[in-house]
């Protein structure tokens, strides 16, 4: 595995409760430029948009709107919307979402209307509940997903891309190592792919974050930015990463509660210097 060159900086954590039932399970999250406007994606079908409030680095607040449901905002050729994991947008505003048990990815279009990315065997193959968990676009509109799953403990994850011409590739293979498995993703204003990944050691979980270049070689270690020590943080799954004014990139994550009274719904932070 590579050394570490740059290690993130802890900033700040902030447990976000609400007296709602709906409220939680949020393994997906994307982030205005600026880092002050999220949308949250849970994986009962919904999304929560809202704003993040910050003093000197440190989150002190933070406002969102109801929930928006997904399975009666719209129906794709009969597709039951549940088990939403991965959500990233581009650069015009489309929104994608992943359904993990299902293996699919939705687009939701700038009139508002949703369609299908057009379905991989590789992708259709991977085994329920253990497929696409990490989303997302690069600069130049490319869809990146990621699988939970990669068929055994020494084989690669594949980086599935997909480009507006229709077609599918692999254009890169994650190495896989120390029980960690991709749950969240994000490309930084410095074109790099982040990945969020996750281990559980039987205590409580640890967090990963590794950065990639996706048009590099086909297989990539990467290198690692951040490490966390297990019970440090809950169940982080999703990842957002934008720059603050003064070029320093930030690390936005959420931690799926999965709905258990002993977990929680945690945003945290870091910072990556220049």
């Amino acid at each position: 595995m590579t050394e570490n060159r740059t290690q993130a900086q802890f900033l700040s954590s902030y447990d976000w409760t609400e007296n709602d039932r709906s409220f939680g399970g949020y393994s997906g999250i994307t982030l205005s430029p600026d880092g002050t406007r999220f949308k949250l994606l849970s994986d009962r079908a919904h999304l929560l948009e809202g704003t993040i409030t910050r003093h000197q680095d440190r989150i002190i607040g933070i406002r969102s709107s109801a929930p928006i449901p997904l399975n009666t905002d719209f129906a794709v050729d009969g597709v039951d919307v549940w088990d939403t994991e991965g959500m990233a947008h581009d650069a015009l505003g489309q929104l994608y979402i992943s359904l993990e048990t299902d293996n699919i990815i939705l687009r939701r279009d700038l009139d508002g209307t949703w369609s299908k990315l057009p379905p991989f065997p590789e992708i259709v193959s991977l085994p329920r509940n253990k497929g696409l968990e990490a989303l997302a676009v690069s600069g130049n509109g490319a869809v990146f997903a990621i699988p939970e799953s990669s068929g055994n403990l020494h084989t690669p994850f594949p980086v599935y891309r997909y480009r507006d011409s229709g077609a599918w590739d692999i254009p890169v293979r994650l190495t896989r190592s120390d029980g960690f498995l991709p749950v969240g993703a994000d490309f930084g204003p410095d074109g790099l792919l982040y990945v969020l990944e996750r281990h559980f050691g039987g205590f409580g979980f640890s967090s990963r974050v590794r950065r990639i270049d996706a048009d590099g070689a086909s297989l990539q270690t990467g290198e690692i930015v951040l490490t966390t020590k297990i019970r440090q943080h809950d169940n982080l799954e999703g990842l957002a990463v934008w720059q603050t004014d003064t070029g320093d990139l930030r690390l936005t994550m959420v931690s799926d509660d999965n709905f258990q009274f002993f977990q929680k719904t945690e945003i945290v932070e870091y910072a990556l210097s220049k």
